[in-house]
């Protein structure tokens, strides 16, 4: 019965062919040796591999050995590692689970990497799905919770998540299939196995068909899923604007939507931003004062008068310089430029704000690119006097982001030359006198 359940939820979910390079998570419990005769009875091709974790001491050292008879006596390759566990857990501040899941993971996609395997397998079953679902629901989550562990994520697929727990003991005891039994899956200080043993075993007094129940909740989240996705994309659409490698969200477009929260949460949490950030800045929104910056690892998030804006964290320094010489290519800076030299003056001088059009006449190489710094003044084009940069930028209603990523093209006496993506300097403009002029465009 389990073979072929298991074999049509492979076909009907799509996930993977017998002609697939497969490699299997094998630990010797239950759950993954069912996964390995099941494999062998039908044919696939498939290796596995082995983490010994190092925290059972001589049980897991009998775990290593057990899968080394087992892959042997089947003449199936294995590929064993042994972690330190604690150590790892201790200096990245994990818990155990945690560390060893990070370990293990991360040591599979190396093996499937490293040998080609198309597609790593992991035994988790119906119990494990459900388990997760409430750990998620109880620790704070989003769509993607509800629908708990997926049959296929990336490289990843778990083809036992029809299954019961029982339905796999009792495929192993009619086949005298033999397993490890790890007695830690008995502690209820790990937090899965207080669900396990404690909190769902009441479920099911109530319903005893509540793992079948479960397994429908499961579809009709997975659609409901695919109905959220659709309107954050949909909305993403709406309120969101690309400018000079910055992301720009409307707030007056996001505030009329239909669920702020959860799109402006889907938009800013790919960039590292925490649900409670996302709670703050929407909840104080109207109280929060222009220029308020929040934070993650990678980026950060300017409050504007119409928008919040989005920008990396920038590496590079403020203080840094670039030399740029007569002949210098220009890929190699963080702002690429084109030089084209002529010695026809254009009919029409109005230029773009990705173009400028200097009078080479009045240049002294090498030629500097730099960051704008607060003192920084320069002649506008077609403006008398000079300008604190400043200035210029609140007149422009040019925001803080745009500022710092602003760069600045001068001489080497430090006179500037180009504000890039906005106004030339008038020191620099093209006259009847000019006989060379320099076109400069920002790529």
């Amino acid at each position: 019965m389990l073979p072929e359940k298991f074999e049509n939820y492979i076909k009907q979910n799509k996930l993977f062919h017998k002609e697939d390079k497969i490699l299997l998570a094998l630990s010797g419990g239950c759950d993954s040796v069912a996964l390995f005769w099941l494999l062998k009875k039908l044919n696939y091709k498939f290796s596995a591999a082995h983490c010994n974790f190092n925290l059972r001491n001589k049980d897991s050292e009998n775990d290593e050995i057990f899968t080394e008879n087992l892959c042997n006596k089947s003449d199936i390759q294995l590929f064993k590692t042994s972690f330190k566990t604690k150590e790892f857990a201790e200096k990245n501040k994990l818990s155990i689970e945690d560390a060893a899941r990070k370990l293990r993971y991360a040591w599979f996609e190396k093996i499937r990497i490293e040998n080609n395997f198309s597609y790593i397998l992991t035994a988790h079953h119906l119990d494990d799905k459900i388990e997760t679902f409430f750990i998620n629901i109880t620790k704070g989550t989003g769509i993607k919770g509800l629908r708990s562990i997926s049959a296929k994520k990336n490289n990843i697929i778990r083809p036992l998540l029809f299954a019961k727990k029982e339905e796999i003991e009792n495929y192993c005891s009619e086949n005298n299939i033999r397993y490890r039994t790890d007695q830690s899956n008995f502690d209820t200080d790990f937090l899965r196995n207080k669900f396990r043993h404690e909190i769902l075993p009441a479920f099911k007094k109530i319903n005893p068909k509540f793992q079948n129940r479960m397994l429908k909740n499961f579809e009709i989240f997975n659609d409901l899923e695919k109905i959220y996705n659709d309107y954050i994309e949909n909305n993403k659409q709406i309120v969101i604007e690309n400018r000079k490698n910055l992301i720009y969200i409307d707030l007056e477009k996001l505030l009329n939507t239909p669920a702020p929260l959860s799109l402006l949460y889907e938009i800013i949490r790919p960039y590292g931003f925490k649900s409670s950030q996302n709670e703050h800045i929407l909840t104080n929104i109207n109280n929060l004062q222009t220029g308020k910056l929040f934070f993650s690892k990678t980026h950060r998030i300017l409050k504007d008068t119409k928008y919040l804006i989005i920008d990396t964290v920038s590496e590079t320094k403020k203080n840094e310089l670039f030399y740029i010489e007569n002949e210098t290519e220009l890929n190699e800076f963080p702002v690429k430029l084109s030089f084209e030299r002529t010695q026809t003056i254009p009919s029409e001088l109005k230029t773009e704000n990705d173009t400028a059009l200097i009078n080479e006449d009045k240049l002294s190489y090498p030629l500097l690119l730099r960051k704008f710094k607060e003192a920084d003044y320069f002649y506008p084009f077609g403006m008398k006097g000079k300008k604190l940069l400043s200035d210029f930028f609140t007149d422009k209603r040019i925001n803080r982001f745009e500022r710092e990523n602003c760069w600045i093209l001068t001489t080497n006496k430090n006179e500037i030359i180009w504000l890039i993506g906005y106004r030339t300097d008038d020191r620099f403009k093209i006259t009847e006198k000019t006989q060379k002029i320099l076109q400069i465009k920002r790529l």
